[in-house]
C-alpha cells in the first residue's frame, strides 16, 4: 500500500482544498512564466569559448579541458535572481532562457542571428550585442569544431551524406550527448566534498601504482572529475554571497527572510549532505544546472523526484518542520525552475522540432527496488502541482503497476490528465520491468527505471543511454524498396540503396517482404556507422567527467561515461512513419497479391504520381478497405509484428562503442509532421507532404475502434521495443460534472486492460477537432492550450502548421462509446 503521511492526502488524495489562489507564490509565478518571452543566453557559450581559447597551447588532456572549461563558466556566471523562487540556481541568465552550445547545435542559428528576435516563428530574443558576440568571437572559433565538421574532416563517413538530407535518418549524436538520467542520491545523502574526496583517493591511490597509459588516463578522469565538482561548489558558493547580498539590503521582511535562507542553504549544500526537503531540491538542482553546463540541457532528466527526495521529505514532515502548503509551494517552485530553459530553433528547423522544450522528464509512482509500492505523499503532491500549473515542462509521467499499486493511484493519475487535457503520461510497469530484463538490466535496477526525455527507459544513475543516438525514417525503406535502391521523390534517379529488384517482377509479398528486409538493414547499418563515427569525436574532444560524477560506474572504474563508465550503455534508435509503413505492407500484401484490385506496376506507378492519373476510387479503397495497423485484421497484425520484430532483431545484433545494445524504440517529438511534408505518397494511399503517423500511434482517421487500436499496439511484445513507444490517444471530453464519474471508470479500465495486454505507454490530448481548429485559426484565445505531441508535451500555439495539423487530424474517440468520432468535413487543413 502506498505511505501517506499527511492526514490531508489520507483524506483527499486530489488535495481538492488547495488551488492557486491559495497558493499565492505559485500563482505569481505561473503568470510570469506565460508572460516571459524566451531569450538566447549567450553567457555559456562566451565562458566555455574563453577558456578553450586560451588553452589552446597548453597540450592538457582534454579531459582536463573540458573540466576547466565548465569550472571556469560556473565560477564567473552572472548571479541573477528573476523571480521570488525559493530555490536559487538557475539554468541561464535569462527568465526563460536557451543556452547555446557551440560546439554541437550552436551554430545552426549562425544565418538568423539578426533575424530571430523578429522572425514570425516563434522568436526568440537575442540583442545586437549578444548577435555581435557570437558572430565575431564565439562561433568563428567553433567553426571546424563542432562534432559535426570534426567528424567530416577526420573519418568523412558516406552516411554523413545520407544523414544531411534529413529524409532518410537523424543522428542525435551530432546535436546532443543527453537523454539519459543522473543518480543524485550520493550528492544529497553525502555532499560534493565526500564525491571529490573519493576522487582524490582514487587518484592517489593510482599515483602509487606502476602507471601504464591506462592507469594514466584514470588518474587524469580522477583530476578531471574534481575540478567540475569544485566549479559547483564555486557557483554556489557566489550564490550564497550575492544571496546574503541582497538580503541586507532587502527592505521587505518576507523577501529579506527568503534571501537569508537560500544564502544558508546554498552555503550548505550541495558541498555537504542535504538535511531538509528544501536543502534537497535545492541541492539537486544547482547540480542539475550545473550538468547543463556541461552537456546540451535535451531530456537531461531529474527522474524518479518522489523517491529520490521522498526522505528528506519524510523527516521534514514527520518533525513538524514543513507544513503541506509548504510542501506544494516548494515543489512548484522546482517544476518552474525545471521550466526555465529551452533550445534555440533555427527557423528550419520549426518544422522537425517546433515546440519542443528541453524535455526534462520526471517520473513519479511505481514500484520500488524490492518491487513495492512506490506512491507516496510526494508522489500525490507532484500530481497536484502538476495540474495546477499545467505546464509544458517538466515531462511528468506516471509509472503504474496493476498488480501492485492501488486503484485510488491510478484514478488520480486519470483524473489529473482529464484536468489538464493533456498530462501527465502513463507508463506500465509490468511490462517495462520485464523489458529491461530482457535487455539484462538486474530486476532490482529495472525496478527502479526513469523516463528519459520522451518516452525512453532507462535504469535511473545506472545507464547512460544516449537514447536518440538515431531517428530513423521507415518511409524511405518503403521507397527504396519500390524504386529498388532509389528514391525518386527525394534524391532523383540517384542509386541510394542496394539494388533489390524490380517489384514489377515479384510474383509474392514474401519477395516484396525479402527486398523490404534488405534495404532496411543496409540503411539502419549506415545510420549506426554514423552513430558510431560521432562516438569516435565525442571521445575525442567533448567528454563528459561533470555528468559522469552522477551516475553508479565511473567513479569506481576510472572511465568516463562516453567510455563506457557506466553500470549499462545502451544507445537508442526510433522510428518514424511505423504505421504509415505497417499499412504500405498491408496495402501491397493484400490489394496487390491478395485481392489483385491492382498490379505492382499500377501500385508503384500511383505512388510515383501521387496518385495522380487515379479518380479516387483507388485512393478510397486503399484508406477504407485495406487493412489497418490498429485494427484486428490478421494482415494488419502480422505485418506490425513482423516489422517490430525485424527491427529488434537487426539493432539486438549491434554493440554500441561504450559496450552496450542498440535498443528500438518508436516515438517522435515532431519529426513525423516535418519529415512528412518533405516526403512522397505512400501505398497506404497516404498523399505526398502529408504528415505521418505519430510513434507508434495507428494512422489518424483509419481506426474506427478503441479498443482494437488499443489491443493492436500492446500485443507487439514489449519485449521488442526495448526503447519505448509513444501512443497518442485523442478523446471527446466529459460532457459535464454528471458524466465525470462514469467517465473517470471508463478511462482508468481502459488504461489498465490495455496495460493488461502488454502495452507499455499511453499518453493522451482530450480535446475536440473544434477546439483545436479554433486555437489554430485564434490562437490569441488559447495562450495556455497544452497539447501531447508525440512524448512530450507543448503549448498549441508555438507548433508548426503541420504539426497543428497532424493533431487536429489524430483520431478522436468517443471514450464511453469507443467509436471513432468523424472529422469536420469542412476541415481542409487550414488550406
Amino acid at each position: 500500500m502506498a505511505t501517506i503521511i499527511f492526514k490531508e492526502i489520507q483524506k483527499d488524495v486530489s488535495l481538492s482544498d488547495y488551488t492557486l489562489d491559495s497558493l499565492l507564490l505559485l500563482k505569481e509565478l505561473r503568470e510570469q512564466h506565460f508572460q516571459t518571452k524566451t531569450e538566447i543566453c549567450i553567457e555559456r557559450a562566451k565562458y566555455v569559448t574563453e577558456y578553450m581559447k586560451e588553452s589552446e597551447d597548453k597540450h592538457e588532456p582534454m579531459e582536463l579541458r573540458r573540466a576547466k572549461a565548465i569550472q571556469h563558466y560556473l565560477a564567473n556566471r552572472n548571479i541573477l535572481f528573476h523571480d521570488n523562487n525559493l530555490i536559487a540556481a538557475s539554468t541561464t541568465s535569462k527568465l526563460i532562457g536557451a543556452p547555446l552550445y557551440p560546439e554541437t547545435i550552436g551554430l545552426t542559428i549562425w544565418p538568423e542571428l539578426y533575424t530571430i528576435s523578429t522572425r514570425k516563428a516563434k522568436p526568440q530574443i537575442l540583442t545586437r550585442e549578444e548577435a555581435d558576440e557570437l558572430n565575431f568571437n564565439i562561433f568563428p572559433y567553433w567553426l571546424d569544431r563542432t562534432i559535426l565538421e570534426v567528424t567530416r574532416k577526420e573519418q568523412n563517413p558516406s552516411s554523413l551524406n545520407l544523414m544531411e538530407k534529413i529524409a532518410f535518418f537523424l543522428a542525435g549524436k551530432s546535436t546532443v550527448i543527453s537523454h539519459t538520467t543522473p543518480y543524485f542520491e550520493p550528492v544529497l545523502n553525502q555532499g560534493l566534498n565526500t564525491l571529490i574526496n573519493k576522487a582524490k583517493e582514487h587518484e592517489e591511490a593510482l599515483k602509487k601504482q606502476d602507471i601504464d597509459r591506462e592507469t594514466e588516463g584514470k588518474i587524469i578522469f580522477y583530476q578531471a572529475m574534481q575540478i567540475a565538482m569544485q566549479g559547483i561548489l564555486e557557483y554556489s558558493r557566489r550564490l550564497s554571497e550575492k544571496l546574503a547580498e541582497l538580503a541586507k539590503n532587502e527592505s521587505s521582511p518576507e523577501k529579506k527572510q527568503n534571501f537569508q535562507i537560500m544564502s544558508e542553504i546554498c552555503a550548505r549544500v550541495p558541498a555537504n549532505p542535504a538535511t531538509t526537503y528544501r536543502e534537497a531540491i535545492n541541492s539537486l538542482w544547482t547540480c542539475e544546472v550545473a550538468i547543463l553546463a556541461e552537456n546540451v540541457n535535451m531530456a537531461m532528466n531529474p527522474g524518479r523526484l518522489d523517491q529520490v527526495l521522498y526522505p528528506f521529505f519524510k523527516h521534514d514532515v514527520e518533525n513538524k518542520m514543513l507544513t503541506l502548503e509548504e510542501a506544494l509551494t516548494l515543489t512548484g517552485c522546482l517544476w518552474f525552475k525545471v521550466a526555465d530553459n529551452t533550445n534555440p530553433v533555427p527557423e528550419t528547423s520549426e518544422k522537425l522540432f517546433g515546440g519542443a522544450g528541453s524535455v526534462p522528464a520526471v517520473t513519479l509512482g511505481g514500484v520500488d527496488k524490492a518491487g513495492k509500492d512506490a506512491v507516496n505523499d510526494l508522489t500525490y503532491i507532484m500530481l497536484k502541482i502538476t495540474e495546477l500549473l499545467s505546464i509544458k515542462d517538466p515531462n511528468v509521467n506516471a509509472r503504474y503497476h496493476y498488480k501492485v499499486n492501488d486503484k485510488k493511484y491510478r484514478d488520480r493519475v486519470c483524473e489529473v490528465i482529464i484536468n489538464t487535457r493533456a498530462i501527465p503520461a502513463l507508463y506500465n510497469d509490468v511490462s517495462n520491468i520485464a523489458t529491461l530484463e530482457n535487455q539484462g538490466v538486474a530486476t532490482e535496477h529495472a525496478r527502479d527505471y526513469a523516463v528519459i526525455g520522451c518516452v525512453e527507459l532507462g535504469s535511473a544513475g545506472r545507464e547512460f543511454s544516449s537514447s536518440s543516438s538515431i531517428l530513423f525514417n521507415l518511409s524511405a525503406v518503403m521507397d527504396l524498396t519500390l524504386f529498388n535502391g532509389k528514391r525518386p521523390f527525394i534524391t532523383g534517379d540517384q542509386q541510394i540503396g542496394p539494388e533489390t529488384g524490380n517489384p514489377e517482377d515479384f510474383q509474392s509479398f514474401n519477395e516484396f517482404w525479402e527486398a523490404f528486409k534488405t534495404q532496411l538493414r543496409w540503411l539502419a547499418q549506415q545510420a549506426i556507422d554514423l552513430n558510431e563515427a560521432f562516438a569516435i569525436t565525442h571521445q575525442k574532444l567533448y567528454p563528459t567527467p561533470l555528468l559522469s560524477c552522477f551516475f553508479d560506474g565511473p567513479m569506481e572504474k576510472g572511465k568516463d561515461l562516453i567510455f563506457g563508465g557506466a553500470r549499462y550503455n545502451s544507445s537508442g534508435a526510433t522510428h518514424l512513419a511505423f504505421s504509415d509503413v505497417c499499412d504500405s505492407l498491408n496495402a501491397i500484401e493484400y490489394a496487390v497479391f491478395k485481392e489483385k484490385k491492382l498490379t505492382m506496376k499500377e501500385m508503384i506507378e500511383a505512388v510515383r504520381t501521387d496518385f495522380a492519373e487515379h479518380n479516387g476510387e483507388l485512393l478510397s479503397y486503399l484508406k477504407n478497405t485495406v487493412p489497418k495497423f490498429g485494427t484486428e485484421d490478421p494482415i494488419a497484425v502480422r505485418n506490425s509484428k513482423n516489422l517490430v520484430k525485424l527491427l529488434y532483431d537487426f539493432y539486438q545484433e549491434h554493440t554500441n562503442y561504450r559496450g552496450g545494445k542498440y535498443r528500438p524504440a518508436f516515438w517522435s517529438m515532431t519529426n513525423h509532421a516535418g519529415i512528412g511534408k518533405i516526403s512522397g505518397a505512400l501505398p497506404s494511399g497516404r498523399r505526398a507532404y502529408e504528415v505521418f503517423s505519430s510513434g507508434i500511434t495507428p494512422a489518424s482517421q483509419r481506426t474506427p475502434e478503441l479498443t482494437p487500436a488499443f489491443i493492436a499496439v500492446a500485443e507487439l511484445d514489449s519485449k521488442y521495443i526495448p526503447g519505448g513507444v509513444a501512443l497518442n490517444m485523442k478523446y471527446t471530453p466529459e460532457a459535464g460534472s454528471e458524466e465525470r464519474k462514469t467517465y473517470l471508470k471508463k478511462f482508468g479500465d481502459m488504461i489498465e486492460g490495455y496495460f493488461k495486454h502488454g502495452g507499455m505507454q499511453v499518453q493522451f490530448n482530450i480535446q475536440t477537432y473544434e477546439t483545436l481548429i479554433d486555437a489554430r485559426n485564434h490562437p490569441d484565445n488559447y495562450p495556455e492550450l497544452i497539447v501531447r505531441v508525440s512524448g512530450y508535451s507543448a503549448y498549441f500555439k508555438d507548433l508548426s502548421d503541420a504539426m497543428q495539423d497532424e493533431l487536429i487530424r489524430r483520431t478522436q474517440y468517443n471514450l464511453l462509446t469507443g467509436k471513432a468520432v468523424r472529422l469536420p468535413e469542412s476541415y481542409n487543413g487550414g488550406e
